[in-house]
């Protein structure tokens, strides 16, 4: 039998447990909050929600246009069955057979769905499949489910399967509109998930709630690596507040295990705690075999046009390719976000810092202000950009009294090779005064530096790398690092040999990271 058609308003938005929904208007701006001056990535756009405020199922015969006093969609939807029929004194819809309800990139599959024009209150029968971009970014599947077109309230008995970033399961899954749940709920990541095994990691809540683009509420969560439970707690609640990028990561506060050649075994994890309307708490917990406990403890606050914060951390860097660790104490910061000045592709931050650092002898206060403009990528032809920086940084030292004048300028040349190869070239050049800082944590080793090199995909799972940097004022090579990555499902491990041109201090690394933490 040819299928029927008819239009329908698909269930567009109601698995969102396990990620905040972003509503954006004209004037919403994505930035972020840290950004790299050579490897800075620029903001998007966010999309308008494609579900309409007011909508419901309008029936039409074939080639007739729907009456003007219906309430109008902002994508065409439609519904195909082998059966159907409606009964327009009472609303009431049938669909049946093989029944797929498509509405922009989103698809409803189910043997049968059953609703009501007036209630505006639909319902699957024998089990549902819900798509959105093909699966990329969603595909849920249940046993029954209910969706109220005309205050977007979701109901569903079971939901299993990808909610982009993470795969759910749970049962009793609702959405309101503006606030999910799931009860007896399990939630991990594509690369932890183990589709005939137990997952690598997960999490697991008697209840769960999301509140978009404020908190996640878990109640009674269990944090497991494989069957091994590692952590449990009466409630955790972390702060969305943070998310402009949609990076929030669940798993922040499970012990990451680490190695690096450096700092030797490790443990890293972290949360947040909302505070108010605009703030929240925050904990960054490191511990390593050979460096020991280093946490990042303090509040931040979000303001229209920057983030504010206040707090304690040990942080590190590399010197001469070992690791160096600074205290910074009482650290109070500012920094703008980043953005597009009028329309153009110039983009602008900046931002001012000021506390007490402490590393080894070396202690007394700091105090730092940038400003760095830049622009969005220039794409020079397919797979291939190109990006200017320049910006200014002065910092004064308490410990020895000296002031770092530092304009700087950069540029980065980055492209994809075919399916496997990838080329980059990278000119920083940091323009500083007779005073370099007495801090190894932020001396700059190389003024004038060029970095360029190249990677390859050998198979699915391995990569390998060369990357050289020069000493532009002497014109030698300074170093070379071969690098071998290999992807381990849940971790990636980096084994690394630098040949070391400007000394004997050849070196191997090798360090594991988890993914998704």
């Amino acid at each position: 039998m040819r299928k029927r058609k008819v239009q329908w308003l698909a269930a567009a938005c109601v698995f969102c447990l396990a990620q905040p929904v972003w509503a954006a208007t004209e004037s919403t701006t994505v930035y972020q909050d840290q950004l790299d001056s050579v490897d800075q990535s620029y903001l998007g756009e966010i999309s308008k929600a494609s579900t309409p405020d007011n909508s419901n199922i309008r029936v039409v015969r074939r080639g007739e246009k729907a009456k003007s006093d219906q309430p109008t969609e902002q994508l065409p939807t439609r519904i195909d069955a082998d059966k159907m029929s409606y009964t327009g004194s009472t609303g009431d819809v049938y669909a049946q057979g093989d029944v797929v309800v498509t509405q922009g990139n989103q698809t409803l599959m189910s043997p049968r769905i059953e609703g009501n024009t007036k209630t505006t209150e639909y319902r699957t029968v024998g089990g549902y499949h819900f798509l959105e971009n093909g699966g990329k970014t969603k595909d849920i599947t249940g046993q029954n489910m209910t969706y109220r077109t005309s205050d977007h309230h979701f109901t569903a008995d079971q939901a299993f399967g990808w909610n982009d970033p993470y795969y759910v399961k749970g049962q009793n899954a609702t959405f309101d509109g503006e606030t999910g749940h799931m009860e007896k709920g399990m939630v991990t990541t594509k690369h932890a998930m183990a589709f005939k095994h137990t997952p690598d990691y997960r999490v697991e809540g008697q209840d769960i709630k999301v509140y978009p683009g404020d908190k996640v509420v878990i109640k009674k969560p269990s944090f497991y690596i494989k069957n091994f439970k590692v952590l449990s707690l009466p409630s955790y609640t972390a702060s969305l507040r943070h998310d402009k990028e949609g990076k929030f990561s669940i798993f922040s506060l499970v012990p990451k295990p680490t190695y690096s050649s450096d700092d030797g075994i490790g443990l890293h994890g972290s949360t947040e705690y909302p505070i108010g309307k605009h703030g929240e708490a925050y904990i960054d917990y490191r511990w390593y075999s050979k460096s020991g406990f280093k946490p990042k403890v303090g509040y931040r606050h979000y303001l229209p046009w920057a983030t504010a914060s206040i707090g304690y951390s040990k942080e590190s860097n590399e010197y001469n390719d070992e690791t160096v660790w600074v205290e910074k104490i009482g650290e109070v910061r500012l920094d703008t976000h980043t953005y597009h000045v009028g329309k153009s592709p110039v983009t602008v931050r900046g931002g001012v810092n000021a506390g007490y650092w402490k590393e080894g002898s070396v202690k007394g206060s700091h105090k730092e202000y940038y400003t760095e403009v830049s622009h969005d990528p220039i794409k020079l032809w397919k797979n291939a950009d190109l990006r200017f920086l320049g910006g200014y940084q002065r910092d004064y030292y308490g410990y020895n009294g000296t002031i770092r004048s530092m304009p700087y300028w950069g540029a980065r040349f980055q492209s994809k090779v075919g399916n496997r190869a990838n080329v980059w070239v990278s000119y920083n050049q940091r323009n500083i005064s007779y005073n370099n800082s007495p801090y190894r944590f932020d001396t700059t080793e190389l003024p004038k530096e060029l970095i360029y090199g190249g990677s390859y995909k050998l198979t699915r799972l391995d990569d390998v790398s060369v990357s050289v940097k020069t000493n532009m004022m002497s014109g030698d090579i300074d170093s070379v690092y071969y690098t071998w990555h290999r992807d381990l499902h849940s971790f990636d491990m980096y084994l690394t040999y630098r040949d070391a041109h400007r000394s004997n201090n050849d070196q191997w690394k090798i360090k594991f990271v988890g993914k998704d933490f």
